[in-house]
C-alpha cells in the first residue's frame, strides 16, 4: 500500500478524526490537520503533503476554496474537496481552484479511496510532465533566440542571424520591409490567424507560447513569442521621431520550441498509450471511463463499453512465440480501430484484453434491449471480420475468434472499477461458453456465473497444491559481456491440469493474488526450488554454478514469517544463499515499500541477492531505489520487445541502463526475442538478456 502523505482541512473535529482513521486504515499517512485557514496554509507550506483533503465550509472569513487557490498558485499540491454543498455557485467557485476531485458528504470509503488514488496518479503524471517540460526548457534556453526589431508600422529594423535562418532571408533583404512579408502567426490549437499585437505604453511586455510561425517559404515552427514595446525618448506627442519615422520600437523574440512541443507530446502519449498497439492504456481508459460516468454531458445516449477478448490467444502465443502473439494483438487493435466512430476511443488493458468505448449515434433511435443497434453491429462486425481473416504466421494459418461483452453506462455504475468488474465477468462467461459471440451485461445472472467460474479456479488451485500438481520450469539468463561467466536462470511455475495439460501462470496467478492464495504458492515454489537447486548442485551438471532466480509475490513481502521459511529451506538443503537471487516486481515492492525494504535488507545480510522485476511497467522512479537495495534491475519487456523498430523504446532502455550504471545496479533485458535485440542490448551495455531469442522455458526436472 502507498504511504503518500495527506493533510486534512476540516473544522468538525469528529469528522476529521474519522477521516484520519479511514485514511490510515487504507495505508496512507496523515501528516497533519487544521480547522481554519491560517493553520491550514501554514501547515501545508511546512509539511508539503502529497495531497490535501479540503472541506469547503470552514470557520472564519476564508473558506476552503480560497485556501485551495493559494495552494494551487503557490505550492501545486493536489486538492480534493469534501463538501455537503452542491449548489451551482459553490461548484463554479470550486472549479476555479482546479481540484483533483470533489466528494459529497457523506461518502463511502471505496469512493474516497478511488478518488484519492486517481488524484495521486494524475498528480504524479502532471509532475512528470512538468518536470520534463522544465528540463527541456532549460536545454532550449542555452540556444540563441531569433530576435527582430520592428518600428510602429511593423517594418523590420534589425534581425539577428538566428532570425534570418528561421525566416530564410538576409538582413539586407528584410530591412525596412514589413514583418507580414516574411511570416505569419497562428494559434496552435485552432489554427486561427494570430495578428501581431500593437502594444500600448501601459502594456510593454507580452509573452505567448505555442504559436505556429510559418515563413514565406511555407516552413513552420512552433515558437514562444516575447514582444517588448519601447517608446523612443525622442518621440513627440504624436509618437514620431525627429527623422520622421514612427516613435518607438517593438522587440520580437522567438524561441523555437518545436522539439520541446514534440517531446512533450511524446511524453504525454507514452504515459497514456500502450506501446505495442498504440491504443490507450489501462490507466488512461480508467480516467476516461470515470469521466464518462461522472460527466455524461449533453449526449442523447449514454456510452456503451465493449470488452473484447481474443479466444485461445494462449495457443498462438505459446506455440508460435511472443512475437506472433504481439502481431495478433496489433492486428486486433487495427481491426478495432476500423469500427470506431469519431467520438469513440479504445484501449488495450492487459494481455489480450481490449476495451472500446462507443457513443451510439443519436440520430439512430433503434435499440435491441438495453443497447443501441449500432453497438451490436460493431460487436457482430468485429466477430465476423476476425473469423473471416485467418491469422497467418510462418506459413501456417490459425482461426481466431473473439468474445465480446457489452456494458451500457446507463447510470448503474458509479466508478470505472464497477464497470471493469461487470465487463470482465461478462466477457469471461462469454469466453467460457465457447466464445465467438457477444453478450450484454446482466445485473443478476452474469455475476452469479462469474462467481461460479472464479470459485472453480480457486478450487483448482487448492487441488493443485494438495496434489502437488505444479511444476518448475527455468529460462536461461545470458550474460552479454564477454568477460562475464556468471550464468543465471529464472525459475518459473506452471500448473498441471487434471488431464496433464500445462496451464500458464497468467491464467491462475491473478486469481491466486486476488484471493490470497499466493503465500501458499510462494512457499511451494521456495521449497521445491531449493530442493531442485540442491539436486542440480550435487549432480554437478552444467547449471550447478548458476545463480537461481526465484520469484516472490507482493503477499510474501507482507509475510513476516517468510524470511525464516527461506532460511530454513536453505539450511535444510545445504544451498548457499549466494547462489539464490530473489525477484520482486516493481509494483509490489513500491506499493509495500517499507516491508519490501526490510525484507530485502534482512535477507541480503544473509547473502541473498535481489532483482527488481518488470521495471518500467509501474511507477518507474529511480527515487524508490534508494529504499530498495536491490542488486539487479530487470527492464520490462514493453520497452525491449520492439526496440529494434522503435527509437523511443531504444532510447528508454539506453537511459535506464545508463542510470543503473550510476547506481551500481546490474541490468537484465526481458523479452529479448531475436538476435538484433540481443545485439542492441549488448551495444547499450545491458548486462544480461532473457527471452525466446535465447531459450524458451524448459522443465527444471530435465536440468
Amino acid at each position: 500500500m502507498s504511504r503518500e502523505s495527506i493533510f486534512i482541512v476540516e473544522d468538525e473535529r469528529i469528522i476529521a478524526m474519522d477521516l484520519q482513521h479511514r485514511l490510515e486504515r487504507m495505508g496512507y499517512r496523515v501528516c497533519g490537520s487544521a480547522s481554519d485557514a491560517n493553520a491550514a496554509i501554514l501547515g501545508i507550506r511546512d509539511l508539503k503533503p502529497d495531497l490535501v483533503l479540503m472541506d469547503i465550509v470552514l470557520q472564519g472569513p476564508i473558506d476552503g476554496i480560497e485556501i485551495a487557490l493559494t495552494i494551487k498558485n503557490e505550492l501545486r499540491i493536489p486538492v480534493i474537496f469534501l463538501s455537503a454543498y452542491t449548489d451551482n455557485a459553490t461548484i463554479d467557485r470550486a472549479k476555479e481552484a482546479g481540484p483533483m476531485g470533489f466528494i459529497l458528504k457523506p461518502f463511502k470509503e471505496r469512493e474516497l479511496a478511488t478518488v484519492i488514488e486517481m488524484a495521486l496518479f494524475k498528480s504524479r503524471a502532471d509532475n512528470r510532465i512538468r518536470e520534463n517540460e522544465q528540463l527541456f526548457s532549460a536545454i532550449l534556453k542555452s540556444t540563441t533566440d531569433a530576435i527582430l526589431v520592428v518600428d510602429q508600422e511593423k517594418r523590420i529594423v534589425f534581425l539577428n542571424p538566428e532570425a534570418q535562418e528561421i525566416l530564410e532571408t538576409t538582413e539586407e533583404d528584410a530591412r525596412t520591409k514589413r514583418v507580414e512579408d516574411f511570416f505569419t502567426l497562428s494559434e496552435m490549437e485552432s489554427g486561427e490567424p494570430f495578428p501581431l499585437p500593437t502594444l500600448s505604453e501601459n502594456r510593454k511586455v507580452l509573452k505567448i507560447r505555442n504559436l505556429r510561425l510559418t515563413n514565406r517559404n511555407n516552413n513552420s515552427y512552433v515558437v514562444e513569442m516575447t514582444l517588448n514595446h519601447e517608446l523612443s525618448p525622442e518621440s513627440g506627442a504624436k509618437g514620431s521621431q525627429s527623422d520622421g519615422s514612427a516613435g518607438g520600437t517593438s522587440i520580437l523574440s522567438f524561441k523555437d520550441i518545436s522539439r520541446l512541443h514534440e517531446m512533450t507530446d511524446a511524453i504525454k502519449y507514452q504515459s497514456s498509450h500502450d506501446t505495442l498497439t498504440g491504443l490507450l492504456n489501462r490507466n488512461e481508459i480508467a480516467l476516461r471511463l470515470n469521466e464518462a460516468i461522472s460527466s455524461p454531458g449533453t449526449r442523447a445516449k449514454p456510452a456503451e463499453v465493449l470488452f473484447i477478448d481474443i479466444d485461445h490467444f494462449r495457443v498462438v502465443n505459446d506455440s508460435c512465440g511472443t512475437q506472433a502473439g504481439d502481431r495478433l494483438l496489433q492486428e486486433t487493435a487495427q481491426r478495432i480501430r476500423a469500427f470506431m466512430g469519431a467520438q469513440d476511443y479504445a484501449a488495450r488493458c492487459s494481455g489480450d484484453d481490449f476495451i472500446l468505448v462507443h457513443f451510439p449515434d443519436p440520430d439512430n433511435p433503434e435499440r435491441l434491449g438495453s443497447v443501441a443497434r449500432d453497438t451490436v453491429d460493431i460487436a457482430q462486425g468485429l466477430i465476423m471480420e476476425t473469423r473471416k481473416d485467418l491469422f497467418r504466421w510462418n506459413g501456417k494459418e490459425y482461426p481466431i475468434s473473439l468474445s465480446i461483452a457489452i456494458v451500457p453506462l446507463d447510470g448503474t455504475f458509479h466508478t470505472e472499477h464497477d464497470v471493469m468488474i461487470a465487463g470482465t465477468q461478462t466477457v469471461y462467461n462469454t469466453h467460457e461458453s465457447g466464445g465467438n459471440h457477444y453478450s450484454v451485461f446482466s445485473q443478476g445472472s452474469t455475476q452469479i456465473k462469474a462467481r461460479a467460474s472464479i470459485s472453480e479456479w480457486i478450487t483448482r488451485i487448492h487441488e493443485a497444491l494438495r496434489e502437488n500438481r505444479f511444476r518448475l520450469f527455468y529460462q536461461p539468463i545470458l550474460p552479454l559481456e564477454a568477460t562475464n561467466t556468471q550464468h543465471k536462470l529464472e525459475i518459473l511455475i506452471r500448473m498441471i491440469g487434471v488431464d496433464g495439460e500445462i496451464i500458464q501462470p497468467g491464467e491462475f496467478i491473478p486469481i491466486a493474488e486476488h484471493y490470497n492464495l499466493m503465500p501458499a504458492i510462494d512457499r511451494w515454489v521456495i521449497r521445491e526450488s531449493f530442493a531442485a537447486v540442491a539436486r542440480i548442485q550435487k549432480a554437478n551438471g552444467p547449471l550447478a554454478k548458476s545463480i537461481f532466480c526465484i520469484n516472490l509475490s507482493g503477499s510474501s513481502l507482507l509475510d513476516e514469517s517468510i524470511t525464516g521459511y527461506i532460511m530454513e529451506n536453505a539450511e535444510e538443503t545445504g544451498v548457499s544463499p549466494e547462489c539464490i537471487c530473489l525477484e520482486v516486481t516493481e509494483t509490489s515492492a513500491i506499493l509495500n515499500l517499507g516491508s519490501a525494504s526490510r525484507f530485502i535488507t534482512m535477507l541480503k545480510e544473509q547473502g541473498f541477492t535481489f532483482a527488481l522485476d518488470d521495471f518500467g511497467s509501474g511507477f518507474s522512479s529511480f527515487n524508490y531505489l534508494k529504499n530498495l537495495p536491490v542488486d539487479y534491475l530487470k527492464i520490462d519487456g514493453c520497452f525491449i520487445r520492439n526496440m529494434d523498430r522503435d527509437e523511443v523504446d531504444y532510447t528508454m532502455v539506453q537511459a535506464i541502463s545508463s542510470m543503473c550504471k550510476v547506481l551500481g545496479l546490474k541490468t537484465i533485458g526481458e523479452f529479448a526475442e531475436n538476435d538484433t535485440i540481443i545485439g542492441q542490448l549488448r551495444t547499450i551495455g545491458v548486462d544480461y538478456a532473457q527471452g525466446y531469442g535465447i531459450s524458451k522455458p524448459v522443465p527444471l526436472e530435465e536440468a
